[in-house]
C-alpha cells in the first residue's frame, strides 16, 4: 500500500514560535479560500511537520483544514487520515467545535468513497455535536454533509431535503463559504434528480428538477463571483452549464461553457478542465454535430494524462449516447461494453479505497491507544478500553439502525413505516435536547374502503398518490412525512406546538376537501381525519404516536372530516 498517504514525520524542535505558526496558518487558510489548494496544502503539511506533538490544538486545527481541503486535490484517503487524526485530538481536548469539524470532513470523504452508512453516521454525529455547541455554521456544514451521505445512498430526494434545511440555517449565519457550498451541492442533488426522473420516464419531475437545478446553480454562481474565488466560480459554472444543457437552453449555456472552460484551463483545474471539454462535446451533440462531439470525447479519453475514473465514465457514456444518436449502433454497443467494464473497475477500486480508509482508521486508533497507554495505569487503561468498546458498540448499533433506515414508499414517494419508526425517536430526542416543542399528526382517509369498493383499487391508489402530493406541498421539507399503512399517514412537525399544528392540518384538511377529485373519478369525494399530539418537553416517541392515534380515533368518532388535538 502506498506511503504517499502519510504526512511528513515531525522534525526535532529547538524552539517553537507560536505567533509565527498562527500567522502562517491564517495565511494558508486565506490562500485556500482563493482556490489555491495545491500551494496551501503543501504549506500546511510543512507546518504540521514542524509543529510539536505537545501542541495538540494547533495540530488539530491543521489536520482539520487539511481534511477539508484534500478532496479538492482528489486525495480522499489522505483526507480520511487527517480527519480521523483530528477527531482523536478533539477527543483528547474534549473540544466540541473540533469534533464537529473533524466529523464533518469525515462524513464528506466517506460520501465520496460511497461509504454511505459511515458517511451518514459521521454526519449525524457532527450535527448532534454542532447543535450541542450551539454553532449554526457548523450545524449547516453538518447537514450539508448529511445530504452528501444521502446522495451516496442513492436517495437524491432526501439529499435535497437535507441540503435545503442546511441552506435555511446557513442563510442566517453570514458565512459565505457554507452558503455557497449549500447552494452548489443543492444544485448537484437536483441534477441527480433530473437523471432519476429521466430513468423513470417522469417528464413532469424532470422539468421541475431541471428548473430547481438551474435556479440553485445560478444562486451558487452569483455567490462564487462575489467571493473572488476562481475555483468556486468554476465549480458552480459546471453545475449551471449541466442544468442548462439538461433543459436544452443551449444559447444560454454557450457563453457560460466558454467561461467555465477558460477558468478551468487557465487555473490548472485539471479535472474541471476535462469536464468542461466533455460538456462542450455534449453541447455539440445537442446542436446536431455528433461526429465532432465524438472526436472531442475520444481525444479526451486518449489524452496523455488519463482522466480520473468518474470522468472517464462521463466520457464513455457521452460517447455511447453520441454514437447511438448517429445511428452507429455497433460503435454505441462497443462503448456501452467499455462503460460496463469501467463500472466494474470503479466498484473494485472503491472497495480497495474503502478498505484502506478502514485500515487508516484502525491505524490511527492504535497509535492513539499506544500514546494514551504511556500515561495511564492498568486500571485506567482497562476503563478506557471498556469505554471505547462501548462507544464502538453503540456506533455499530447506530450504523445498523441507519442501514435499516427508511426507504421510499413505492406508491406515494413518501417515507415508509420502517423509516418513520426509525426517525421518530431521533426527532423526539433531538427536540428534547434542544428544548423544542414537537407535534405528531396521524392522518387517515375517511371511508377509504368505500372508495376502493365503489371506484376500484386503481382509483384508490391514485387518491393516495394525490393526497401524498397535497401533504408534501403543504408541509416543510424538514418535517417527517410517511405513509405507515394502507390509507394511514404520519407527520412529525419539530418546533410546532399542537395548536399551531392543528391550524396547519386544518388548512390541509380543507385543501383535501376542496381538491378536484371528480377529475380523477366521477362522483369521487375524499375527506381526511387528523389526530394531533405533542408538547414540550416531548413525551416518548411511542407515547406521542399512540396519543396521536387516539386523537385520530376521536376525530373519527366525532363524525370524520375533522382535526382533533389530544
Amino acid at each position: 500500500m502506498s506511503n504517499l498517504l502519510d504526512l511528513p514525520a515531525p522534525l526535532p524542535h529547538a524552539g517553537f514560535d507560536a505567533d509565527a505558526f498562527d500567522a502562517a496558518f491564517a495565511a494558508q487558510r486565506q490562500l485556500a479560500a482563493a482556490g489555491a489548494y495545491d500551494a496551501s496544502n503543501d504549506a500546511l503539511e510543512r507546518l504540521l511537520a514542524n509543529c510539536p506533538e505537545t501542541e495538540l490544538r494547533r495540530r488539530a486545527d491543521v489536520l482539520t483544514l487539511l481534511a477539508h481541503q484534500y478532496p479538492r486535490q482528489g486525495r480522499l484517503t489522505a483526507s480520511a487520515r487527517s480527519a480521523t487524526q483530528a477527531l482523536g485530538l478533539a477527543e483528547k481536548l474534549d473540544d466540541d467545535l473540533l469534533r464537529a469539524d473533524a466529523l464533518t470532513s469525515q462524513a464528506y470523504v466517506y460520501g465520496q468513497l460511497l461509504m454511505g452508512s459511515e458517511a451518514l453516521q459521521s454526519g449525524m454525529r457532527a450535527l448532534a455535536v454542532a447543535r450541542r455547541a450551539g454553532d449554526s455554521v457548523r450545524e449547516a456544514w453538518a447537514l450539508n454533509r448529511v445530504a452528501i451521505a444521502y446522495s451516496s445512498l442513492e436517495n437524491p430526494a432526501q439529499a435535497c431535503a437535507s441540503a435545503e434545511q442546511a441552506l435555511e440555517i446557513a442563510s442566517s449565519t453570514g458565512s459565505a463559504e457554507v452558503l455557497f457550498s449549500c447552494h452548489n451541492n443543492l444544485a448537484y442533488f437536483w441534477l441527480r434528480r433530473v437523471e432519476e426522473a429521466v430513468a423513470l420516464g417522469d417528464e413532469i419531475a424532470r422539468v421541475q428538477a431541471v428548473s430547481s437545478a438551474r435556479r440553485t446553480a445560478q444562486q451558487a454562481t452569483e455567490l462564487a463571483r462575489r467571493s473572488g474565488s476562481p475555483f468556486q466560480v468554476a465549480v458552480s459554472l459546471s453545475n449551471l452549464v449541466n442544468a442548462l444543457l439538461a433543459g436544452d437552453a443551449l444559447d444560454a449555456a454557450l457563453p457560460l461553457l466558454n467561461e467555465f472552460g477558460h477558468l478551468a484551463h487557465d487555473h490548472g483545474y485539471r479535472t474541471l478542465a476535462v469536464e468542461a471539454d466533455a460538456q462542450r462535446a455534449i453541447f455539440l451533440r445537442l446542436k446536431g454535430e455528433p461526429l465532432q462531439a465524438a472526436r472531442i470525447l475520444e481525444a479526451l479519453l486518449n489524452a496523455t494524462t488519463e482522466p480520473p475514473p468518474k470522468l472517464r465514465r462521463l466520457l464513455m457514456r457521452s460517447l455511447y449516447e453520441t454514437h447511438k444518436a448517429c445511428g452507429q449502433h455497433r460503435e454505441a454497443l462497443s462503448w456501452l461494453e467499455e462503460l460496463v467494464a469501467l463500472d466494474r473497475q470503479i466498484t473494485r477500486d472503491n472497495l480497495v479505497l474503502q478498505t484502506e480508509v478502514l485500515l487508516i482508521r484502525e491505524q490511527v486508533a492504535q497509535a492513539q491507544a499506544r500514546a494514551d497507554s504511556a500515561a495511564a495505569d492498568a486500571r485506567r487503561e482497562r476503563a478506557r478500553a471498556a469505554h471505547l468498546e462501548s462507544e464502538q458498540q453503540r456506533l455499530r448499533e447506530h450504523a445498523m439502525a441507519l442501514d435499516r433506515a427508511a426507504h421510499e414508499d413505492v406508491l406515494t414517494g413518501l417515507h415508509n413505516r420502517r423509516h418513520a419508526e426509525f426517525a421518530l425517536p431521533l426527532l423526539v430526542e433531538g427536540a428534547r435536547v434542544a428544548g423544542q416543542v414537537i407535534s405528531v399528526a396521524a392522518l387517515d382517509v375517511d371511508h377509504f374502503k368505500r372508495i376502493n369498493d365503489t371506484h376500484g383499487h386503481a382509483i384508490g391508489d391514485a387518491v393516495l398518490q394525490q393526497l401524498a402530493q397535497l401533504l408534501r406541498h403543504r408541509l416543510r421539507s424538514a418535517d417527517l412525512l410517511a405513509r405507515i399503512g394502507g390509507e394511514e399517514f404520519l407527520a412529525v412537525l419539530v418546533g410546532i406546538a399542537p395548536q399551531q399544528a392543528a391550524e396547519i392540518c386544518e388548512r390541509l384538511r380543507l385543501a383535501v376537501a376542496e381538491h378536484d377529485w371528480a377529475a380523477t373519478a366521477s362522483g369521487l369525494v375524499v375527506r381526511i381525519s387528523v389526530g394531533i399530539a405533542g408538547g414540550v418537553p416531548p413525551l416518548a416517541a411511542g407515547t406521542l404516536q399512540n396519543r396521536a392515534d387516539h386523537a385520530l380515533y376521536a376525530a373519527k368518532r366525532g363524525g370524520r372530516n375533522r382535526v382533533h388535538v389530544d
